[in-house]
């Protein structure tokens, strides 16, 4: 067992790397990312706090990477070359790096010498959790693509990757999204680019069927299919189709899903302008045994209301979810639904621009299985980031374990996590 001294002293050199990053960064790490560099605008004109976009950064996603001035007026500018036709940008408006690091955590109750001994702390030292390099931005008027291919443990593979079709017929309520998608990329809880990178919505990563079947999905994943989406001022509308978890039919099954977001408009009000509210359907039939005499089916549903709250510096947002699987365990003869539900919500608040806090909490169960709870899980996550610029933070993590357990089984874990993109 660690003794104290070597406990604080592995906490002193982590602190001692993060007070010399901040000196040897703070005034020589000055890239942004490919649309800053683009329009000539800063980084916080989309984000609050990179990656978690503003209200104005929706609304540039949503038409295509494009400014409303540029689509609309003279698109062309937006094009340095014009080869014959071609329209060509300068390459570096198209590319852009993520970088992801976690220099040390703690984690208590994780380590165990042998089967006869307790459960004692385990320390992480320069865990290098992954590069990305994304490829986005627009290729014609109102035709744009996002791809983002990701390095971690030795492999390679794409999270995200789509075209954007926007403005078609010159109307913002014709526009689709194809290739591979998240259901809830327009919603107020999309469970991605969030406010702390490092922590999702835990209740809307839960699989159908635990995970056990051919087309096992959760809620915000990303899955090959078409997502239309229309919107004005004051709402959006969206609505998707998918195979499930390949572009290629598995079963004969389709998975179905829509969702109706309501805006405050900053026309209306200066400090809650961009606030929404969102109701979220999903639906789709998980299977196993697909080709033979004995094909077993799950039909499920997800019910999600929604809502984000921005007041000033203020960032809230909150999700709640009803899950309903009608074959749990993909048996022949099941007994009943099987059912969960819980909420996560996700606040920060820009105390200064170099200085960000914020805190997540998840909490939600599900029916029990002979007895047992299938689902038992609450956290709460305070956190604390410094912001050397607008494109790289170092955040201090403290997930505590809520869940009604001994003590000596959770697990509670202290990090330090460095991102950065240019």
């Amino acid at each position: 067992m660690k003794t104290f001294r070597e406990i604080i002293g592995k906490i002193n050199l982590a602190l001692f790397i993060f007070i010399l990053a901040i000196v040897l960064f703070s005034e020589n790490v000055n890239a942004t990312s490919q649309w800053a560099r683009k329009f000539g605008m800063s980084c916080s004109s989309c984000h609050t706090i990179f990656p978690r976009l503003n209200s104005f950064g929706e609304e540039f996603l949503k038409n295509g990477y494009q400014l409303v001035s540029t689509y609309k007026k003279n698109w062309e500018d937006a094009y340095p070359v014009d080869a014959g036709g071609v329209l060509l940008d300068d390459v570096t408006n198209l590319f852009g790096v993520r970088l992801n690091m976690t220099p040390f955590m703690l984690e208590t109750n994780s380590l165990q010498k042998d089967s006869l001994s307790g459960k004692t702390t385990r320390f992480t030292f320069g865990n290098a959790l992954w590069a990305q390099l994304f490829v986005a931005g627009s290729i014609y008027k109102d035709i744009s693509f996002f791809s983002e291919l990701e390095y971690s443990k030795s492999s390679f593979k794409f999270n995200w990757f789509y075209f954007n079709f926007t403005n078609l017929f010159g109307s913002e309520a014709l526009n689709f999204q194809v290739g591979s998608i998240s259901p809830l990329e327009y919603a107020s809880y999309p469970n991605r680019l969030p406010t702390l990178p490092n922590l999702k919505g835990e209740v809307m990563l839960i699989k159908s069927s635990n995970g056990k079947g051919e087309e096992s999905v959760d809620m915000s994943s990303a899955r090959p299919g078409i997502q239309y989406f229309g919107r004005n001022e004051w709402a959006t509308l969206y609505a998707g189709i998918s195979p499930g978890t390949t572009a290629r039919e598995v079963n004969q099954f389709l998975n179905l899903w829509g969702g109706l977001v309501l805006k405050l408009p900053e026309s209306v009000s200066r400090d809650l302008g961009g606030s929404t509210a969102t109701i979220h359907y999903y639906r789709g039939t998980d299977t196993k045994g697909t080709g033979t005499p004995t094909q077993i089916e799950n039909e499920f549903s997800r019910i999600s209301p929604q809502v984000n709250i921005r007041w000033r510096d203020l960032d809230f947002q909150a999700a709640y979810v009803m899950g309903t699987d009608d074959n749990w365990l993909l048996v022949q003869n099941p007994a009943a639904d099987f059912q969960f539900n819980g909420f996560t919500f996700e606040a920060g608040y820009l105390l200064s621009p170099s200085w960000h806090v914020a805190c997540h909490y998840d909490n939600f169960n599900s029916d029990e299985i002979n007895g047992v709870k299938v689902f038992d899980f609450q956290r709460i996550v305070p956190a604390f980031t410094y912001i050397i610029n607008e494109n790289i933070r170092f955040s201090v993590y403290y997930e505590a374990d809520l869940t009604d357990k001994p003590s000596e089984d959770k697990v509670n874990k202290a990090y330090l996590n460095v991102r950065t993109m240019f």
